[in-house]
């Protein structure tokens, strides 16, 4: 996909930030791979770890979409609703942990009356219950869910949705994701596009699209008031470097 290019500056100070939800505030990767290995188990069958990581951040159309193109052999919407089925079983045994640093970022920005909305590939009745469950729905003052846009990420329509909620415009947001297509997302809606990568290094593919990368979200905490209070252009994408152990 051809990266827009026309996004990599702003106007004014970020006025707002955007989280993605899973893998970037809660631990819920771990669950998804279980899921699809307990579903494969159940139907005789192996999903091959490329087609899992593909459906990372994903909505469930493209999850579809990327089961039948990688998977074309087998019953797609058996296997999802199996999938799916020890998902919830294993996200409903307890709730899912919180990312490192995601309380104390999400207390700091509260605390400022800083604007902040939740842009998930999840279905809004998902993001809900684990928002709730976890303890973070109360930060935020909106949520954009998978199930209320046409197009999934890597289109930025998640992000635009959500600061369009807010009333902000996606340019003027700091934007945290953790997956390929989300900070692809997150750079082509013109925002400040801040990779917390799930496995380091990161990919240099999702490096690319990112104006920051860190090692986590207790990392941002001294970056962000900067990046709210900053009326400098973006960096240029392409300029991260990736986080040092």
């Amino acid at each position: 996909m051809e990266k827009n290019t026309t996004t990599t500056k702003r106007h004014g100070a970020f006025r707002g930030v955007l989280f993605d939800m899973d893998g970037t505030l809660i631990d819920t990767e771990r669950l998804g791979a279980a899921s699809w290995d307990h579903a494969g188990e159940e139907l005789g069958l192996t999903v091959p770890e490329e087609v899992k990581r593909r459906m990372v951040g994903r909505t469930l159309p493209d999850i579809h979409a990327i089961v039948r193109e990688g998977m074309p052999e087998v019953d797609s919407d058996r296997l999802l609703e199996r999938a799916n089925h020890h998902y919830h079983r294993l996200v409903s045994e307890a709730p899912p942990p919180v990312k490192a640093g995601a309380r104390e970022l999400l207390a700091w920005l509260k605390a400022r009356d800083v604007p902040m909305a939740i842009a998930t590939s999840s279905r809004r009745v998902q993001a809900e219950d684990k928002l709730g469950r976890t303890g973070l729905r109360d930060f935020f003052d909106v949520i954009g869910a998978g199930d209320e846009i046409k197009r999934g990420k890597p289109d930025p329509e998640i992000f635009q949705t959500a600061a369009e909620r807010l009333g902000i415009p996606a340019r003027s947001c700091v934007i945290f994701e953790d997956s390929a297509p989300g900070i692809e997302a997150a750079e082509r809606s013109g925002g400040l596009a801040v990779l917390v990568p799930e496995v380091h290094p990161p990919d240099p593919a999702m490096v690319l699209f990112a104006h920051y990368v860190l090692r986590d979200l207790h990392e941002a905490l001294p970056r962000v008031s900067a990046w709210l209070d900053s009326h400098e252009h973006i960096p240029v994408p392409g300029g991260a470097r990736p986080p040092t152990h």
